[in-house]
């Protein structure tokens, strides 16, 4: 059951991901961050339902490369965004390539990821919401503006998201074995 529901979500957030997608071009954002954007969820999927290590890692890799690229255009003051910026884009990138080999080797599962990106989509959902009018969603869900305000204001929030998420990879693993001990 506990399965079911994760696909379920998992579903969602690539149905959430093709509509951000769609609002990005009609904003002409960025072409990276909404690759990345579809591109994470959909290797998380593929990485669930075939157990790769590789697929694990890459989905790791373009899911904190882009949360750091957010992170980094909401709170940095000049109007270089994090893709532009030089060698401090490479080194961070550096750093993201360590986290997501470890995240692989040490065997994180991907409910970490799945709780972390549904919980991006509707943050990001209420925010444009909040700050925009219905009538103009699309022209403003993953705008800038609601981006950093997430950021900005919510943060606490994804951090405890995080922890969630490593907290129900560690319960599933724990029925896993149990189930698996009977």
């Amino acid at each position: 059951m506990f399965q079911n529901i994760l696909r379920s979500i998992d579903i969602l957030t690539i149905i959430l991901s093709v509509t951000a997608i769609y609002s990005m071009v009609f904003m002409e954002t960025d072409l990276i961050n909404s690759l990345l954007i579809i591109l994470s969820p959909l290797l998380l999927l593929i990485a669930k339902y075939k157990g790769s290590r590789t697929l694990l890692f890459l989905a790791y890799l373009c899911t904190t490369i882009f949360f750091t690229s957010i992170i980094y255009n909401a709170l940095s003051t000049g109007s270089t965004d994090y893709f532009h910026s030089g060698a401090s884009s490479f080194f961070i990138a550096l750093i993201a390539i360590t986290v997501s080999l470890s995240a692989a080797i040490i065997g994180f599962g991907t409910n970490t990821l799945t709780i972390l990106w549904i919980s991006l989509h509707i943050l990001v959902l209420r925010q444009t919401l909040i700050l925009y009018s219905a009538s103009a969603f699309f022209e403003h869900f993953w705008s800038e503006k609601a981006l950093d305000t997430v950021i900005r204001h919510d943060y606490p929030f994804i951090l405890m998201i995080i922890w969630l998420g490593l907290f129900l990879d560690k319960y599933q693993r724990e029925l896993s074995r149990e189930y698996i001990s009977r």
